[in-house]
């Protein structure tokens, strides 16, 4: 029984949601996992960060990055994307600002999470934005994995075999 959704799945599920873990790696080869709110536009995914941050330091040094956005509370509601690649730093004003568009587009449809924050960070977070202490990256969609456990549940429902739930002893060996 697969788990994996379609394209078309993958593409409605990343526009719904609102942060994606990025995984960059150390100078020592460890990895270092980032919450970070997200943007997809075409055939890639957005993520915007200072320009002094570890992140992108590291992105900087070795662009190999692993993200991961992923839904659900219940096992039967699991739902999630992998993307593996490299990272690239976007310099083109004209794509940061279709970039910035979908962003708007994405925060009217799902809202900003910044409602509830106070007028006073708001206004930093513009100043520093404004200041240019900000870049964007971005990770193409190259190499993506997918899973909705939902897909499972009539299977798991179906005739369970015997004792299901129970460890059963191994059959025994043939002399």
């Amino acid at each position: 029984m697969s788990t994996e959704m379609t394209p078309a799945e993958i593409d409605e599920f990343l526009e719904s949601q609102r942060t994606l873990v990025l995984v960059t790696l150390r100078p020592d080869g460890s990895p270092v996992a980032h919450a970070l709110w997200f943007t997809k536009l075409g055939r890639s995914v957005y993520v915007n960060t200072r320009r002094d941050s570890l992140k992108y330091r590291n992105v900087v040094r070795d662009p190999r990055v692993c993200a991961v956005v992923e839904a659900g509370e219940a096992y039967f509601e699991l739902r999630g994307v992998r993307i593996e690649g490299r990272c690239e730093r976007v310099e083109d004003p004209e794509e940061i600002a279709r970039v910035q568009a979908a962003q708007a587009e994405k925060e009217a449809r799902i809202g900003s999470g910044m409602g509830e924050l106070p007028e006073w960070f708001s206004k930093s977070r513009a100043r520093r934005l404004e200041r240019g202490e900000r870049v964007m990256l971005r990770l193409p969609l190259e190499r993506v994995y997918s899973w909705d456990f939902s897909r499972v549940r009539a299977h798991y429902a179906g005739d369970p075999g015997p004792r299901a739930g129970v460890l059963q002893p191994a059959p025994p060996k043939e002399a």
